[in-house]
């Protein structure tokens, strides 16, 4: 094939979409807003409170700005991708031309279908250049696809492996929340609340937690080892299931706040907690993932050139909402739980209190079949040898997709520490580091092509025109990685 597709990384993606189908900018708005409002917004209130509701405020607003930098530049990237896959490259033995995706394709294959920097227009392929060579995006070229147009071999393996470890964290995430809130409902009260924290007669809690990880892992964990898909019907539950939970806690806690019922003093509210920042950074930073689905989205637009303008009142509306939830919790609650449902286990309307505590049950369990085959493809395409034998393709690596999050989930609880780890590393790497590097690179092949800026041709170019901006992303996220590392060091140098 002359333009091969690698394996789609969607593993945050709300929907599959069609390129052929039509998106509304309304409708990209909702699956972006979808995406946003995800699992890490539970763990976000604890993180907000702990590094202060001043500095976390700030925060929070500089990185979803880093946020739509970094989309905007996902949107030029796959418009510089969609030219770089039209131009013919020279070769001894003609192909046909074909966009078919196969999972059974190389990570990395020595002979490119592309242009490459070496390579350049000729004069009649310049005066086409307005209409052959359209900058729309007609085809959707997924992150793992740009990679292998943008980057050498090394640096897409690197890809593979930064994609990985992010996906590994996400699965931990789920393997930890989900059973965390499942013991929080079955445990008896009584028995919780008391300093060796029992769950049931001569049941540790422990015990219990480490029972339903098993249990969960069992039950949803088993879809991996087959091609299940997110079905429309599951998506609409899942996103009013959502909605309606961020608003029964804002309104909830809301009332707390008014009826100054056990609410924290005043001067007991942190505004400035320099140590937690780091932690804050990681969460917030998984917060505003959408980058790795964005192809899924921009692609089928009917009005491309709204699509900027569309991520930006998603991440804007995400931003207010995220506000809203984490400032009421900081002054409705003395403490936080890390997943953040779980303060409202004592609120006397028990239909609530239980929808409330068993929505990460619900929503996030609808997500780990379909992260789980994106890992496990992930992880086949990584160590591509040709054709696997049937035990290694349908055993083998749904195991080494599942179990690493297993243990992970057995050793600890700590939603936020897992979402701090996986946002703050893995998860600046793909916000950051990888559309920043995207920008940069397909910037300089388009002026080696053309012989002008890409802004100047390129109608998907981002507002960020300037190089600079790029290279402060990738010096934003060397100093964010810096500084998490740095007090991560600390604290376990000091014991803490």
């Amino acid at each position: 094939n002359e333009y091969k597709s690698y394996l789609r990384f969607n593993s945050k993606m709300a929907s599959h979409t069609d390129v052929g189908s039509h998106l509304s900018s309304t409708m990209a708005f909702i699956f972006v807003f979808n995406l946003l409002l995800g699992a890490g917004a539970l763990a976000l209130p604890d993180a907000f409170s702990q590094a202060g509701y001043v500095a976390s405020t700030v925060l929070l607003v500089i990185l979803c700005f880093a946020s739509f930098v970094t989309a905007s530049f996902m949107c030029e990237g796959m418009a510089i991708a969609n030219v770089l896959t039209k131009v013919p490259c020279p070769k001894k033995n003609d192909v046909t031309s074909s966009s078919a995706v196969s999972e059974n394709d190389p990570l990395v294959n020595d002979s490119k279908d592309y242009m490459t920097d070496s390579q350049h227009f000729t004069q009649s392929q310049m005066s086409l250049g307005g209409s052959r060579y359209s900058f729309r995006i007609n085809r959707r070229i997924e992150m793992a696809e740009m990679a292998e147009i943008f980057f050498n071999k090394v640096g897409t393996i690197l890809f593979y492996i930064v994609v990985i470890i992010y996906l590994y964290g996400d699965l931990a995430i789920y393997t930890a929340a989900v059973p965390k809130s499942l013991a929080n409902v079955s445990c008896h009260k009584d028995l919780y609340h008391k300093k060796e924290k029992m769950c049931w007669d001569k049941v540790s809690y422990k015990a219990a937690y480490s029972m339903y990880v098993l249990l969960y892992v069992v039950s949803i964990g088993s879809f991996v080892f087959f091609n299940a898909q997110k079905t429309s019907l599951l998506q609409i539950s899942s996103s009013v299931l959502r909605h309606t939970s961020f608003f029964m806690m804002i309104v909830i806690a809301l009332i707390r706040i008014s009826d100054k019922n056990d609410v924290p003093d005043r001067k007991d509210v942190t505004a400035f907690n320099f140590k937690k920042i780091p932690d804050f950074i990681g969460v917030s930073v998984y917060c505003f993932m959408c980058q790795h689905s964005l192809p899924s989205f921009v692609t089928p637009m009917k009005r491309q050139s709204r699509a900027t303008l569309v991520i930006f009142l998603a991440l804007t509306a995400c931003l207010g909402i995220y506000l809203l939830v984490c400032f009421t919790a900081t002054f409705a609650f003395t403490n936080i739980v890390d997943v953040y449902t779980l303060n409202f286990a004592d609120y006397h309307i028990k239909p609530i209190r239980y929808f409330l505590e068993l929505y990460p049950v619900f929503c996030l369990s609808a997500s780990y079949p379909i992260i789980g085959i994106t890992l496990r493809n992930n992880l086949k395409t990584l160590f591509s040898k040709g054709e696997y034998p049937w035990i290694v393709d349908r055993i083998l690596f749904p195991l080494l997709t599942i179990v690493p999050p297993t243990i992970i989930g057995l050793c600890t609880e700590d939603v936020e520490k897992l979402v701090t780890y996986t946002g703050a590393f893995s998860g600046s790497a793909i916000q950051y580091i990888i559309p920043a590097s995207f920008v940069l690179l397909g910037r300089r092949r388009i002026r080696e092509m053309f012989g002008r800026d890409a802004s100047t041709i390129n109608k998907n170019h981002s507002i960020f025109s300037s190089n600079v901006w790029p290279i402060l992303l990738l010096a934003w996220s060397a100093l964010c990685m810096g500084f998490v590392i740095y007090y991560k060091i600390s604290d376990i140098w000091h014991g803490e």
